[in-house]
């Protein structure tokens, strides 16, 4: 509920501002997400499983000529994650919150199809219904995001098909947690890698 109302406060807010951009635009986006935190070496192993699952949210697309900034709020659900914990097989489930903030570099533009580049990075909520996997998680994390789009002109809307990869840059798990009365020491970060495919929608 936190985080949808949170998600709620930013749309406001980009909604108040919007009327004083002459080339601004709001939008709503989903899509998929594929996702992979690297194992984790210490004291302990930690080996974790790939996960899917999708995202939803809200963004505020500000165009200058043949560069934009795009600013926006998802809900990422990435579903069930499969871990091996020194040798003992668990899961949990986990969700983020993103704010991205891209900027948009355009390749070329035409009057219906205008191809492009996004990136930048993302600071991440991340969250599980597991308090003692919440525990063990960073309370916020950052990426660098990278992807490539297409804006198509259709009227008074446009969409917005886009191919994206997150790269981790801060630590996801803390250096040192306990699970399951185990504790756990980690060498080096521990990162959150996505690939993601989203469809948005500017009115």
């Amino acid at each position: 509920m936190k985080k949808l109302v949170s998600l709620f406060a930013l749309f406001s807010l980009l909604t108040c501002l919007s009327p004083f951009q002459a080339h601004a635009q709001l939008g709503i986006a989903a899509g998929l997400n594929f996702d992979e935190l690297s194992d984790i070496s210490g004291s302990r192993e930690a080996t974790f499983d790939n996960a899917n699952g999708y995202h939803v949210g809200v963004f505020y697309d500000l165009g200058l000529s043949m560069v934009g900034l795009r600013i926006g709020a998802f809900y990422r659900d990435v579903g069930d994650v499969d871990v091996s914990l020194d040798g003992v097989e668990g899961a949990f489930d986990l969700s983020m919150v993103d704010i991205p903030i891209d900027v948009r570099f355009n390749i070329s533009s035409t009057p219906f199809l205008k191809p492009y580049i996004v990136a930048g990075p993302v600071l991440s909520f991340p969250s599980s219904g597991d308090d003692e996997f919440k525990d063990a998680l960073e309370d916020v994390t950052v990426s660098g995001n990278v992807g490539v789009g297409v804006a198509l002109n259709l009227g008074g809307i446009r969409i917005y098909p886009e191919l994206r990869y997150a790269i981790g840059v801060s630590r996801f798990m803390k250096d040192s947690f306990s699970i399951g009365n185990v504790e756990f020491e980690t060498d080096e970060l521990q990162r959150q890698n996505s690939v993601m495919l989203r469809l948005g929608i500017g009115f």
